[in-house]
C-alpha cells in the first residue's frame, strides 16, 4: 500500500517485483487506517472504506474509477452500465482498459464489474480471485483470520 496527505495512491496485489521510488518512506503510524479498513474489509466486516482515494491517471480513468468504486458492496455491475454511469455509451473497452490499470484493486472494486454475460473476466488478478472477493461480500467466507487485527 502506498499513501500520501491525499489518499491512498497504490495497492499492490502479488506484485513482489513493485517497489515504490525512493521518495516514499515507510510510516507505519500513518498507514494504519489504511491497512486496518483493508484487514476488516478481508475478515468480512467491513463494508466501504472510509478513507480518501487519491489514484494517479487520466481524468477519464479517474471518471471510470469514480464509478466503480460507487458500486454497492455485495453488488455487481457490467461494462455496459459503467459506461451509461459516465455518459459515455460506447466507453465499454475502454472500461475495460481502465478496470486493467486500475492502481487500487480491491479499494476500487473492479471484481464487481462483470461481463454482459455476468462471467469473470477481464480482471488483471484472475477469474478465481473474483469469485473468492465475491463470496467474501455475499458472506460465503472471509479471507484471512483474525488477529485482533494485528498490523503486518
Amino acid at each position: 500500500m502506498l499513501a500520501d496527505h491525499q489518499g491512498l495512491r497504490r495497492l499492490t496485489v502479488n506484485s513482489p517485483g513493485y517497489m515504490p521510488d525512493e521518495s516514499w518512506q515507510h510510516n507505519p503510524s500513518f498507514m494504519e487506517p489504511f491497512i486496518r479498513q483493508l484487514k476488516e474489509y478481508l475478515l468480512g466486516t467491513r463494508q466501504r472504506f472510509t478513507f480518501p482515494l487519491a489514484p494517479q491517471g487520466t481524468l477519464f480513468q479517474q471518471q471510470i474509477w469514480h464509478a466503480i468504486a460507487d458500486i454497492p458492496f455485495g453488488k455487481t455491475s457490467s461494462y455496459e452500465q459503467i459506461a451509461l454511469d459516465i455518459g459515455n455509451p460506447a466507453a465499454s473497452q475502454a472500461i475495460g482498459m481502465a478496470k486493467n490499470v486500475n492502481p487500487i484493486p480491491i479499494i476500487i472494486p473492479c471484481h464487481r464489474v462483470l461481463n454482459s454475460d455476468q462471467n469473470l473476466c477481464g480482471y488483471r488478478y484472475g477469474a478465481d480471485m473474483v469469485s473468492l472477493l465475491l463470496a467474501l461480500e455475499s458472506g460465503k467466507t472471509i479471507l484471512i483470520e483474525d488477529h485482533q487485527h494485528e498490523l503486518a
